[in-house]
């Protein structure tokens, strides 16, 4: 396993944390978008080669709003991927991890209804349907019918696939989060097993993967050790966080306290060889650190949790394993 963490801002002080830590990559985190340059990409890799961590998972980035919703600029869209995705092939990364979430608030598609939620009286975010409001989460998109976004999706993967298995790089969906559709009156189509088993159909290609994102999965109600051993060759990188609660009324929690036996994900994880890249998730804001990054990436809620994931990591290797 490779363990990573998402820097963001990644500045010089946080990226020798990491190194610190005794983390080995780290993942290049851009919500919305990616620069299509390949000079400006190179600068991104620059940074984290100073601290010696390869750059080898971005997130989020290049932008496909368009192509999720079949808005009129898809196809500029896609063939913008595409340069960006052999772009970063040269560039030595392996995996973009990408999802297909309208956009379903003014800055997020992951959506939360509270970031004032307690859990050991740490800060952490939460969800509730019940709180969720055309007034509390406004909108600018228009609903489209399920199978029309599957379509969308199955005409970028046709188109995207290729360019990335060109370029040596496994484009991998993180599921919806949370995994409820429709929502804010938007499907989103990434929001159970049956559907990440039909993403995968579409295309058998390595470069056709999924985001085996630990907590999502735990908001379906899946039986998690299962999912990991039916993926085990599509699924390069890992999300590890947990939550308590239901999948309409969830908290965020520390990797220590929430309802999810990591002990036994890791153990399946070490079961089917995983050598994949894996990350700590949002974590809770302690009563210590500043709001020095996006909401759930403050630092040190972040060096709790990959201290925590190390020794999951080794306690649960096989005995004379690493």
């Amino acid at each position: 396993m490779k363990l990573s963490m998402v820097i963001t801002p990644p500045n010089e002080k946080r990226l020798a944390a990491l190194r610190q830590l005794g983390g080995d990559y780290a993942v290049h985190y851009d919500m919305f978008d990616l620069p299509d340059d390949l000079d400006r990409l190179k600068a991104i890799a620059t940074i984290y080669e100073r601290h010696d961590l390869p750059w080898k998972v971005a997130e989020s980035g290049p932008a496909i709003d368009r192509i999720v919703m079949g808005k009129d600029g898809a196809a500029e869209q896609t063939e913008r991927y595409k340069r960006i995705v052999g772009h970063l092939g040269q560039l030595g990364v392996e995996v973009i991890a990408y999802n297909f979430m309208p956009q379903v608030s003014e800055d997020a598609m992951v959506v939360r209804t509270t970031f004032d939620a307690t859990t050991r009286g740490a800060r952490t975010s939460g969800f509730r349907l019940a709180d969720v409001t055309a007034q509390t989460m406004p909108h600018r998109e228009t609903a489209i019918p399920r199978e029309q976004m599957w379509d969308n999706l199955e005409r970028f993967l046709k188109a995207v696939v290729p360019a990335a298995e060109a370029a040596g790089v496994r484009l991998a969906m993180h599921p919806d989060d949370p995994p409820l559709s429709p929502l804010c009156g938007l499907e989103r189509i990434m929001d159970r097993q049956e559907s990440f088993d039909r993403l995968l159909a579409i295309s058998a290609s390595p470069s056709n993967a999924l985001t085996f994102c630990i907590g999502c999965f735990a908001e379906m109600g899946t039986d998690i050790p299962v999912l990991i051993e039916r993926y085990r060759t599509r699924m390069p990188y890992v999300h590890v966080r947990d939550i308590s609660g239901t999948p309409t009324d969830f908290i965020e929690t520390f990797p220590d306290n929430g309802q999810t036996d990591l002990v036994a994900i890791f153990r399946k994880l070490h079961e089917i060889g995983f050598d994949g890249y894996l990350r700590s998730d949002h974590a809770p804001q302690l009563a210590t650190s500043e709001s020095d990054g996006p909401e759930g990436y403050a630092m040190q809620g972040h060096i709790f949790a990959i201290g925590y994931l190390r020794g999951l990591e080794r306690a649960s290797a096989p005995a004379g394993g690493p």
